[in-house]
C-alpha cells in the first residue's frame, strides 16, 4: 500500500501543474479511491488479483492486466458499469453507492493498469 500511496502523491504533485497534467491527476485520484473503497482488499493494491482476501474467493478476483479476464468489457465505461452493478454469480458485488464520477475515476485507474506486463516484477 505504501508504494501505491507514494505513486499517488507523486502523480498528484505532478498533476498540480496545469491542464496538460490532468489525466495523471485523474489516475492518481482513481488510485486513492480504489484503495479507499476497498477494491484493493480483493484485487490487490496494483490490481493484480492478489489482495489479502483473494485466496478465499471463488472465483478469484481479476488481474486487471489480463484483458481476457474482463467479463463485461475492458473499456472505461464497461468497467465503471461493472463497479456499479457487480458481476452476478461471481464474487464481485455492485457498488451503486459510489458516485458515477468516482466510479469513472476508479475505472480510469484500472484502465491505466492494463498497460502493465503480466509477470513484471515490482
Amino acid at each position: 500500500m505504501a508504494a501505491v500511496l507514494r505513486l499517488a502523491v507523486a502523480v498528484l504533485a505532478l498533476g498540480c501543474g496545469g491542464e496538460e497534467a490532468e489525466p495523471n491527476g485523474e489516475v492518481a485520484r482513481g488510485s486513492v479511491l480504489f484503495i479507499r473503497n476497498g477494491c484493493a482488499v480483493c484485487h490487490g493494491e496494483l490490481g493484480r488479483g492478489n489482495g489479502p482476501v483473494a485466496a478465499s474467493l471463488k472465483p478469484p478476483p481479476r488481474d486487471f492486466r489480463d484483458l481476457t479476464a474482463y467479463k463485461k468489457g475492458s473499456g472505461q465505461e464497461a468497467i465503471a458499469l461493472t463497479i456499479k452493478r457487480g458481476l452476478p454469480g461471481a464474487t464481485m458485488p455492485g457498488y451503486p453507492h459510489i458516485s458515477a464520477a468516482d466510479r469513472q475515476l476508479i475505472a480510469g485507474y484500472i484502465k491505466s493498469l492494463q498497460g502493465e506486463v503480466i509477470g513484471k516484477d515490482e
